[in-house]
């Protein structure tokens, strides 16, 4: 009966360690910026600069709504 606790209690364990490794990796990879991306978001960025605009989703819906209104211009 004791080997059983110990047992269930060591699975336990492995699997909170497990979860919490895989929740290192998934927040690593979110810091890091895909290199097709880089030049988009640096644009993005100075987009918001230039507009005197914070950084978010309302700054990114409007630099995306004027990037397609202009694509559609040219």
């Amino acid at each position: 009966m004791s080997d059983f606790k110990l047992s269930k209690h060591q699975d336990t364990f492995e699997t909170q360690k497990r979860h919490y490794d895989r929740k290192v990796v998934i927040e690593n990879k979110m810091e890091q910026i895909p290199r097709q991306y880089e030049e988009d978001i640096r644009r993005f960025k100075e987009y918001c600069t230039n507009t005197s605009q914070q950084i978010g989703t309302e700054a990114l819906l409007d630099y995306l709504y004027i990037s397609l209104t202009i694509q559609r211009k040219n």
